[in-house]
């Protein structure tokens, strides 16, 4: 699973180095190679290995009825945003353009691992998103603590 967070440099050109941890989170000799990525929540991107991306698609976006505007408003914003990334051989991965402006990247990032998925912020942007120390005492109710 994807976890961690992790503050690479976006470069120039628009790449950023997937961390190792992360590109080997799926087991040893499993180093991921490419990824979808997309529009997320609250001015970031996310990014998905191809299979947790599939199932994301089929579980959570095809079942949505596509008689209601909202709906067909995110699946216009997750596919119409949606790129797949090939990462060469120093494991990094070439943002596009509408992305970056979009989740107003610059030079420095964090990358946060969250399960089934990557998040990719401005470090700045993140440091408003980011929970607090308090976060695990506000959920313990919810989180069965």
């Amino acid at each position: 699973m994807f976890m961690g967070e992790y503050f690479p440099i976006l470069d120039e050109k628009g790449r950023v180095a997937i961390p190792v941890r992360l590109r080997k989170a799926f087991g040893e000799n499993s180093i991921i190679n490419k990824l979808i990525i997309t529009h997320g929540y609250d001015k970031c991107i996310m990014a998905f290995r191809e299979e947790d991306w599939k199932d994301f698609v089929e579980k959570k976006l095809v079942p949505l009825s596509q008689s209601l505007p909202k709906n067909r408003m995110i699946m216009r914003r997750l596919f119409g945003g949606a790129y797949e990334c090939d990462l060469d051989k120093q494991g990094r991965m070439l943002i596009p353009g509408h992305l970056l402006d979009d989740a107003e990247l610059k030079k420095d990032i964090t990358i946060v691992g969250l399960y089934n998925r990557i998040e990719i912020w401005s470090t700045d942007i993140y440091r408003d998103h980011k929970p607090g120390s308090d976060a695990i005492e506000i959920f313990a109710d919810d989180l069965g603590f």
